[in-house]
């Protein structure tokens, strides 16, 4: 087996931008888009043809016959809970709403060990990465209320991870910080503290708080000192009145941090009037401040108290696309308090948002695979993730004959390429991490 391959030649490969079912052979070298090609015969293969694609193809052959799948940018989920993941069976939530969630998770984190945390981010991580992402972004519960020491351990181990997985994929660190405000100077030491352990950006919920703009002004006084960027759940709440991005916006321009800024769920949004929601997705366009939908996780937990019609609780998104603001999708929570379903597969996540957001015309599923791709790249603070030549190849194949397809039947089949190798290969029989060496375990459960 070849884990490190100087070059690959793909072919029968379709992208997503061509809808004219148009095939591409594809060279690779040194883990960098050397030529993409238009196919003009299927059957010729520089003297070599492979009739059927596998893990083994892959490892052994570095001439190999696509069948037709599609090639895409790998996914890059900008907004998860590695931490909270598989943590349904220790923490239930029986009213399935958002206060019990976070009352029932907080008051069990003083039970979790570091190893427990280190399994749960792993796993989840690996589980990611065998269905087509390379990049996570993960915020994380920093429980400064319950236990300081057990905040920081926790993110520790988040960090341990995240430099244990290093060679295979990669994981940005955002701690979610409560309350800033009304924080004693021993408690904000311990934030600082937190902060210069490595974490890559400023998280935290100030919308929850009843002094939710000092603490956005706190979050952004910290963000500047440290040089980081801030990374937030906005006003996640069905009541219009919850307006904290506006305050957010302010900040923005205040401390020129056009650029730097996301804001994740946005669920009162929808529920405002038309005037002032234009206005709002305006303002977020003229200072760059990036959206993130949670389609799972917002759809089960919002509406809880509607009658008759039930709000699906995501953000406008179609209303995003339009005026200008770039807007990702991602998959927030697995099977936890807050999100009991999910199974870390973007894919399925990309659906979940053409059913809630109406995007269903070809351009509409076009502009939506950006979601999962280019546009959380820029997020994440990636250039140039794409299928292009003479950059970085990071990418995962999928079956569909059509871009219907690749959301229809989401893909049973998956083979992740990074950072020069195959670092995951799946089909409906045969699951295999190329990194099981590296980090001792293996990514899929049986029905996850």
């Amino acid at each position: 087996m070849r884990d490190n391959q100087e070059e690959v030649h793909l072919y029968n490969v379709r992208l997503p931008q061509d809808s004219i079912g148009q095939l591409f052979s594809i060279t690779i070298k040194n883990g960098v888009y050397e030529t993409i090609q238009k196919q003009t015969d299927s059957a010729m293969l520089h003297g070599a043809k492979i009739s059927k694609l596998s893990i083994s193809d892959l490892t052994e052959h570095n001439v190999i016959d696509v069948e037709g799948r599609y090639l895409l940018p790998s996914f890059i989920d900008i907004h998860t809970h590695l931490d909270k993941a598989f943590s349904l069976t220790s923490v239930p939530n029986r009213s399935g709403t958002l206060q019990e969630a976070i009352r029932n998770y907080s008051e069990k984190a003083v039970s979790f060990s570091e190893p427990e945390i280190k399994e749960r981010v792993r796993k989840a991580a690996l589980q990611s990465l065998s269905y087509g992402t390379t990049h996570i972004r993960t915020h994380v519960n920093f429980e400064l209320d319950i236990n300081e020491n057990l905040a920081l351990s926790h993110l520790q181990a988040v960090l341990e991870v995240r430099e244990e997985l290093r060679s295979i994929m990669s994981i940005q660190v955002v701690p979610m910080f409560s309350y800033l405000s009304s924080r004693s100077k021993k408690q904000m030491e311990i934030v600082e503290e937190a902060v210069s352990y490595g974490v890559d950006g400023i998280g935290g919920a100030p919308h929850l708080s009843p002094t939710s703009k000092e603490d956005i002004d706190f979050i952004f006084q910290l963000a500047e000192k440290f040089g980081k960027f801030i990374d937030l759940h906005v006003d996640e709440q069905d009541d219009p009145a919850i307006c904290t991005i506006e305050h957010i916006i302010q900040k923005t321009k205040k401390y020129n941090y056009q650029g730097k800024v996301v804001a994740g769920h946005l669920c009162s949004l929808s529920a405002m009037d038309e005037k002032r929601a234009a206005t709002i997705i305006e303002e977020m366009a003229d200072t760059k401040i990036g959206a993130v939908t949670l389609p799972g996780a917002n759809m089960y937990l919002q509406g809880r108290d509607d009658r008759g019609i039930i709000r699906r609780g995501i953000t406008r998104v179609k209303e995003f696309l339009n005026g200008g603001v770039e807007i990702a999708t991602a998959s927030d929570n697995v099977n936890d308090p807050f999100h009991p379903f999910g199974r870390c597969d973007l894919l399925q996540i990309g659906l979940l948002t053409a059913y809630t957001a109406h995007l269903g015309s070809e351009s509409e599923l076009q502009h939506l695979i950006k979601m999962m791709t280019e546009t959380p790249a820029g997020f994440y603070g990636l250039k140039n993730h794409r299928v292009k030549e003479k950059v970085n190849a990071s990418f995962v194949l999928l079956e569909g004959r059509d871009i219907y397809q690749l959301f229809a039947n989401l893909s049973p089949s998956r083979f992740v390429y990074h950072k020069g190798r195959w670092v995951s290969g799946t089909t409906s029989e045969t699951q295999f991490l190329m990194s099981e060496k590296a980090v001792g375990v293996g990514g899929r459960e049986d029905g996850i």
